[in-house]
């Protein structure tokens, strides 16, 4: 059981909930936008992820800064909540991550933009309890984007080595949509899916959700999700804000 959650745990923060999800929240699909050198930005959620065998619940916090043109340097972690039914709860601080996102293409009437994305998971959970996983985990991505006004169309699809135990690698396939209804707000949908690379049970949810700008230096968002496989949680809610610092 406790291998299950600390599974359950660290996939869900990697891939499935803006943990892998440095992504525009409330979407896990990675975009192709970076911060102007300079800018920095912190993204707050609460998270909560129900399965048939455990309840998660995180306090996540992403903070991201603009390094270089089209360089982007991301920070995250989160404080998570697990709840095996049946068994001993646990909760503490769970793994960290590191990404640096670099746009390759800029996007023109015709060509889509492109970035790649390099992310480092660090064990900074406590792995015994379940709040972690040991080794470090490094992950490449790439994403692709097009807009047609008002709709954004993002693709991604990347490979994660766990480098301590090589079973767990996994392949991620996304792709989201963006539409933008008026000024301050935005519909937003998702498939995400975190598919092994050992023919183990794999992962993929729907998500759908909603942003708001209150002004030009606070973001509202909220979404929930439904997995779409047994290995998947039944539901997931996000609810989180994204501040402009500088």
């Amino acid at each position: 059981m406790a291998r299950f959650a600390r599974r359950l745990a660290v996939a869900w923060f990697l891939i499935l909930i803006p943990v892998e999800a440095f992504a525009v929240r409330p979407l896990d699909t990675e975009d192709t936008g970076t911060l102007e050198p300079g800018r920095i930005e912190l993204e707050l959620s609460g998270d909560y992820a129900d399965a048939a065998r455990e309840t998660v619940g995180a306090f996540t916090g992403v903070l991201a800064a603009g390094v270089w043109r089209r360089l982007e340097l991301k920070l995250g972690s989160s404080y998570l909540f697990i709840a095996p039914n049946g068994g001993p709860a646990a909760e503490g601080m769970g793994d960290s991550a590191v990404r640096l996102k670099y746009r390759l293409v800029d996007e023109t009437r015709v060509i889509p933009a492109v970035l790649s994305a390099w992310t480092v998971r660090l064990p900074t959970g406590d792995e015994p309890r379940g709040l972690g996983e040991h080794g470090v985990d490094l992950g490449v991505l790439m994403a692709v984007s097009k807009t047609f006004a008002p709709i954004t169309l993002t693709w991604n699809g990347g490979y994660t080595f766990a480098t301590a135990d090589r079973r767990r690698d996994v392949w991620t396939l996304a792709g989201s949509l963006e539409y933008r209804l008026t000024d301050r707000w935005w519909a937003v949908g998702e498939l995400v899916s975190a598919l092994s690379a050992e023919r183990r049970p794999h992962e993929a949810v729907a998500r759908v959700g909603a942003m708001y700008a209150v002004s030009r230096r606070l973001r509202l968002d909220a979404a929930v999700a439904t997995g779409l496989t047994p290995r998947s949680p039944d539901v997931l809610v996000t609810l989180g804000l994204t501040l402009v610092l500088r």
